[in-house]
């Protein structure tokens, strides 16, 4: 009986842990190791942007669109991304007034992080990039603010993007750059308030050459305000079937980002304009020739849209999900990865961001706006980082068993896959580090740290509206659990 109780506990205490959250040490993602002591190793995006739909499906109205709320299309999708062997994905809308926690632990259970978008495409839930000065305001941030407030407390979120494409022409480079660091700045500051973690917030840039560069620099330099982006994503899609390392244009990337001082990656790659996509980018380049520079990336996307950039087809009128010949491709590329990347974290040197000037953005762009004077915080945006905003809850990982989904999935002959089950692993439910005493990392250096903590945060966040509380252990409550478990011991003996 005893033995049957521990065995019991002990799996409740496994399903309820997760994945550990990733920091960021210079240029790299970094993975902790599950003791203190060890070395962790970077981590590598080997990811897939993932918007069931698209985000024109989105409509605000309960659940409509939002592809992190259905569970069983996540049962669906979790077991189709981890057999490419994907580790991360990135969803660029979601509504945080509904529940994401079975999505979120499925995708957590089955070693998958997740980057999240905090706009969407409706009215107002956007920064106006030919008119920021009329977007940026409280009800804007609202929205932003409760997107951070509903996934927080989710260990496999990496972070968020502030923005995407904003600055994608001449005109929007002259307006828009001051008040995404401003956006920036709002988010670091209500994660300080309100999180339990450092969470990093990052920018999604467009493919346009021109502004590339220049848009690096003005977003990842440092103006002594905490605006910086932690990360920086670029939608590229330059290498397209047939390419090569140079006549993709990856050669000129590599010498643009050498010395990036915050991690570098695409946020969208995957040229369709020759089909099927055989991506030998993703080998040749991501983790080629850019191996020393990117830290990998997320093709776009997962499911066919009119656009044809799919890797699979889902049909919901008769329940059924087929593989195209890209998704075969894709898996049989990252396979020629997988188990090749391994950098342990203390070879990874820590660099100073560069300093916020108007010479530094003037010598790669003197149209762009050379001023990092930030738009003055409204007051009702510093009442809602100071209070919280009202109405929101607090996502949690859950209890989840693994199991397969109602839908039939075909490979790319149409053969019907057979024990479509999603493996869920031991190593994924584990979400702190043995021998930590919870710390803060300042977020205005180029280390970030995703599992420290604060009184004051913990504090915050314990005022907050939470459900699923229980589910979640942080390394100050592994006390209690093992005081349950000494109490539980005295009692049966």
């Amino acid at each position: 009986m005893l033995a049957k109780s521990l065995v019991s506990l002990a799996t409740y205490l496994a399903c309820a842990n997760a994945l550990i959250p990733l920091t960021i040490k210079g240029n790299r993602f970094i993975k902790p190791a599950t003791k203190a002591s060890d070395d962790g190793e970077v981590f590598f995006l080997k990811g897939v942007d993932y918007q069931p739909g698209g985000s024109s499906a989105y409509t605000g109205d309960d659940a409509d669109g939002d592809v992190l709320s259905d569970a069983n299309a996540c049962y669906r999708d979790a077991y189709v991304l981890q057999q490419a062997g994907v580790n991360i994905i990135r969803t660029y809308t979601v509504n945080p007034d509904v529940d994401h926690d079975d999505c979120m632990s499925i995708l957590n259970d089955a070693g998958i992080y997740v980057l999240l978008d905090v706009n969407s495409a409706l009215d107002g839930q956007s920064l106006n990039r030919d008119s920021p000065s009329s977007s940026y305001n409280a009800e804007y941030l609202t929205r932003v603010f409760k997107v951070i407030e509903a996934f927080k407390g989710y260990p496999n979120l990496l972070g968020f993007f502030s923005g995407n494409e904003i600055i994608n022409s001449e005109s929007s480079a002259k307006l828009s750059p001051p008040y995404i660091r401003a956006v920036q700045r709002d988010m670091k500051q209500y994660i300080a308030a309100h999180a339990n973690r450092t969470i990093p917030v990052g920018y999604s840039a467009a493919d346009v050459s021109t502004l590339l560069k220049v848009s690096f620099n003005y977003l990842s330099c440092d103006n002594d305000d905490d605006s910086h982006a932690d990360f920086f994503g670029l939608n590229s899609y330059e290498w397209c079937s047939g390419s090569t390392y140079s006549t993709s244009g990856y050669s000129t990337l590599n010498s643009t980002f050498s010395n990036a001082s915050v991690p570098v990656f695409f946020s969208e790659y995957g040229c369709n304009t020759v089909t099927p996509r055989t991506f030998e980018e993703i080998s040749e380049g991501i983790f080629g020739g850019l191996l020393n520079t990117f830290s990998g990336g997320l093709v776009y996307e997962y499911a066919e849209e009119a656009n044809e950039y799919g890797l699979v087809v889902i049909s919901d009128s008769n329940d059924t999900l087929s593989y195209k010949t890209d998704y075969d491709n894709f898996k049989s590329e990252l396979g020629k990865v997988n188990s090749s990347l391994s950098i342990a974290e203390s070879s990874v040197v820590n660099r100073s961001l560069a300093s916020c000037s108007s010479s530094l953005i003037q010598s790669e762009d003197s149209s762009f706006n050379l001023t990092f004077t930030l738009p003055s915080q409204p007051s009702d945006i510093t009442k809602l980082i100071k209070n919280g905003v009202s109405g929101a809850s607090e996502g949690a990982i859950v209890n989840i068993d693994a199991k397969s989904s109602n839908y039939t999935i075909l490979d790319s002959a149409g053969d019907e896959v057979d024990n479509a089950i999603v493996s869920f692993s031991g190593e994924n439910e584990v979400n702190s580090q043995d021998g930590t005493t919870p710390s803060v990392a300042s977020p205005s250096t180029s280390a970030v740290s995703s599992s420290s903590s604060t009184t004051k945060a913990a504090s915050a966040a314990n005022t907050s509206t939470s459900k699923g509380e229980a589910g979640v252990y942080n390394a100050g409550q592994i006390g209690p659990v093992a005081g349950l478990m000494a109490l539980m011991v005295s009692a049966l003996l």
